[in-house]
């Protein structure tokens, strides 16, 4: 007779997370992006890419309050909330000299791309993406931690597949050389890795920095660690459907929104 053990049930949930992170993998927003469909057609012109960085930089502005919406459904007890607020302080500069790294971001773009990001009027499809997954924030604890973790997931490749290239997309667009090297876009790279202690460090960071601490350290232990966190605690298939309901919710917003952005 065979018995159930933890060892089972481990191994389900490693096929369950695989399972949805292949399904990311193949979604028009990272596989078929239609902002670079548009840019390699040739129909998009340097402003319209740049609005969609400044669209992008919305985004990032609200993550904070995201996971602190998946975060509420906990007590501050749960070792899956203490997970979610070590990345909104990370993100908020726990790591980077105080500095939150959105500020450090928009820094980024002013200095080296002329790219006014401080004050971005949200443009109708991101008004839509933020809406949707704010108010998913509200539904149940694990539809709201499946949003949460697809936020975590997605984050390496965004950033890897589409952020990272269309800024070096933008600097050939107005005549000037890529702004991040290659090794700094993949998560096995060889980008050194700065050592951030205070302000000045932070600001004094190349975008290749930022995008390699992103995509090499920073999004890869949330994703990785949000995971562990969850796995102790799902168990039942309806935790599991509702999971997956919120992980597809916010993989369908951000469908939708990347097609506004092109338009």
């Amino acid at each position: 007779m065979l018995s159930y053990s933890m060892n089972d049930n481990r191994m389900t949930l490693e096929l369950f997370f695989r399972q949805l992170h292949t399904e990311m993998t193949e979604r028009p927003f990272l596989k078929q992006n239609p902002v670079f469909v548009r840019f390699k057609e040739g129909t998009l012109t340097p402003q319209m890419l740049a609005e969609s960085i400044r669209q992008y930089v919305c985004f990032t502005e609200e993550i904070v309050k995201m996971l602190k919406g998946a975060a509420q459904h906990l007590p501050k007890t749960n070792p899956i909330h203490q997970e979610l607020e070590r990345n909104w302080e990370q993100e908020s500069g726990s790591a980077t000299g105080g500095i939150p790294h959105v500020d450090l971001l928009k820094h980024g773009l002013k200095r080296d791309l002329s790219i006014d990001a401080d004050h971005v009027h949200a443009s109708r499809a991101t008004k839509r993406f933020l809406s949707t997954v704010h108010e998913g924030m509200k539904e149940n604890t694990w539809f709201a931690l499946g949003q949460a973790y697809a936020l975590e997931a997605s984050a390496v490749p965004e950033l890897a597949i589409l952020v990272g290239p269309a800024l070096n997309a933008y600097a050939s667009l107005i005549q000037k050389s890529p702004l991040i090297h290659k090794i700094a876009l993949t998560e096995k790279g060889t980008h050194v890795l700065p050592k951030i202690a205070t302000s000045e460090q932070a600001f004094a960071m190349s975008m290749s920095d930022w995008f390699a601490l992103h995509i090499a350290d920073f999004e890869v232990s949330h994703r990785d660690y949000l995971r562990e966190r969850v796995q102790a605690y799902l168990q039942t298939d309806d935790e599991q459907d509702e999971f997956a309901k919120g992980f597809r919710h916010v993989l369908n917003a951000m469908d939708d929104w990347w097609e506004g952005l092109s338009l």
